[in-house]
C-alpha cells in the first residue's frame, strides 16, 4: 500500500470519517422518515371519498348536455354506478382490512369502466378520473404485493421513505459523495507535496494504491452502511422492507423490483464507471484546483446530448436516468467500461510523459 495512502487513512482516522459518515447517513434517513411523517398521506378512505366526490360532478355535468342523446346518456349512467361501486368495494376492503388480492379484480373492472368513459367523454374529464395508465401500474403493484403477501396498507402508510431512498440512490447521491471525497483526497495530497517528494513509490503503483483506496473508503464504505437505515426502519415497522415494492417509469410504464433489487442496481450500476470517474475527477482537479468545480464539471457532462441520448442517460453516473429513457443496462455497462479504460489510458500516458 502506498504510504501517502496509509497517511491519509490515518487523516480520515483521526477526523472521525469511520464514524462521521455513518452518523451523516442516519441523520438524513431520520430526516426523510420525519419528512414523511410529518407531512403524512391522506387515509385511504378520504382518498376514496375524493373520488366520490369526483364521480358525482362528473355525473351532474354530462346528465346537464343537451348535446348527448338520451340513450347514450343511460349508458353513461350505467357506467357511472358500475365505477361508483368498484368505490365503494375498495372503502369496504381498507376497513375490514381485507386481502390485497381483493383489490385486483376491483381494479381489472375500472380500467374497462374508465376507457369505456374516456372513449365517449369529453377530454377535460381525464382530469377528474383516475387515468388507465394508473390503474396499470396499480394493478402491477397489486401483483406484486399478493406475492410478496405483503399488505396493501401497511405498503401504502410505509413504503413512500423506501421509495425515496431508492430514488436518491438511484439519481447518484452515492457518486457525487463518492467524487465529492476523492477531491478531498487530492487537496490534501496537494498540500503535502513536499513530503510525497520523500515518498518512493512509482506513479504507476500509486495511481493503483490510490484507486483502491479511494473505491474502498469512498464509495465501497458509504454503500454498505446506506443498508443500516433500511435495517433500522424494518425494526421499528416490524415489516421486512427489503422485500418493499420501488418503482421508476421507463418508456411511460411503471416498473415495480424489490428494495433490495433497487439498491442493489442502485449501487452496483456507477461501479462501471466509477474507476474513469476517479480519474477524471483527479485530471480536472490538476487544472481546475477546486474540487467542488471539479464535481460540479463531472454532472454537468452528464446533461451533454450524445446520439439522441444525454450522456447521463447512458454513462453509469446514476441508475435512474437511464432506466427512465429506456437505455438497456448492457449500452451502460459498455459504455461505463470504456469510459473508465479511456481515462485509464489518459492516466498512464501522462504518467509515461
Amino acid at each position: 500500500m502506498s504510504r501517502w495512502v496509509q497517511l491519509d487513512r490515518m487523516h480520515l482516522k483521526k477526523r472521525g470519517f469511520f464514524y462521521k459518515i455513518p452518523l451523516l447517513i442516519l441523520v438524513v434517513a431520520t430526516l426523510v422518515m420525519g419528512y414523511h411523517h410529518v407531512t403524512g398521506k391522506p387515509a385511504l378512505r378520504d382518498v376514496i371519498e375524493r373520488q366520490f366526490a369526483q364521480i358525482d360532478n362528473l355525473k351532474d355535468s354530462f346528465e346537464n348536455q343537451v348535446t348527448i342523446d338520451e340513450d347514450t346518456k343511460k349508458e353513461m349512467d350505467t357506467t357511472f354506478q358500475a365505477l361508483y361501486q368498484t368505490y365503494a368495494k375498495e372503502n369496504g376492503i381498507y376497513t375490514v382490512k381485507g386481502k390485497t388480492e381483493r383489490l385486483l379484480p376491483i381494479y381489472e373492472k375500472r380500467l374497462k369502466l374508465v376507457e369505456s368513459l374516456l372513449r365517449r367523454a369529453p377530454e377535460e374529464w381525464a382530469d377528474s378520473l383516475e387515468s388507465p395508465m394508473q390503474i396499470k401500474a396499480k394493478l402491477q403493484l397489486f401483483h406484486y404485493l399478493v406475492e410478496k403477501e405483503i399488505s396493501y396498507q401497511t405498503y401504502y402508510q410505509y413504503g413512500d421513505f423506501i421509495q425515496t431512498i431508492f430514488q436518491l440512490l438511484g439519481y447518484g447521491i452515492l457518486v457525487f459523495f463518492f467524487l465529492v471525497q476523492v477531491g478531498g483526497y487530492l487537496e490534501r495530497k496537494q498540500r503535502h507535496r513536499t513530503l510525497l517528494e520523500v515518498v518512493p513509490i512509482s506513479n504507476k503503483e500509486e495511481l493503483l494504491a490510490e484507486t483502491l483506496y479511494s473505491l474502498k473508503y469512498f464509495y465501497a464504505f458509504p454503500s454498505l452502511l446506506v443498508i443500516l437505515p433500511f435495517v433500522a426502519y424494518g425494526f421499528l415497522i416490524q415489516e421486512n422492507v427489503f422485500l418493499f415494492p420501488v418503482s421508476y417509469v421507463s418508456n411511460g410504464e411503471t416498473i415495480f423490483i424489490s428494495a433490495i433489487q433497487g439498491i442493489l442496481l442502485a449501487i452496483g450500476y456507477p461501479l462501471l464507471a466509477i474507476v474513469g470517474l476517479f480519474i477524471a475527477q483527479m485530471l480536472l482537479f490538476s487544472l481546475i484546483k477546486d474540487t467542488m468545480v471539479s464535481t460540479i464539471v463531472l454532472f454537468i457532462l452528464g446533461c451533454l446530448s450524445i446520439g439522441g441520448y444525454s450522456l447521463g442517460t447512458i454513462l453509469p453516473i446514476s441508475l435512474l436516468p437511464a432506466l427512465q429513457q429506456g437505455v438497456p443496462l448492457v449500452i451502460g455497462a459498455i459504455v461505463g467500461v470504456a469510459f473508465s479504460i479511456l481515462f485509464i489510458g489518459i492516466r498512464l500516458k501522462n504518467i509515461r510523459k
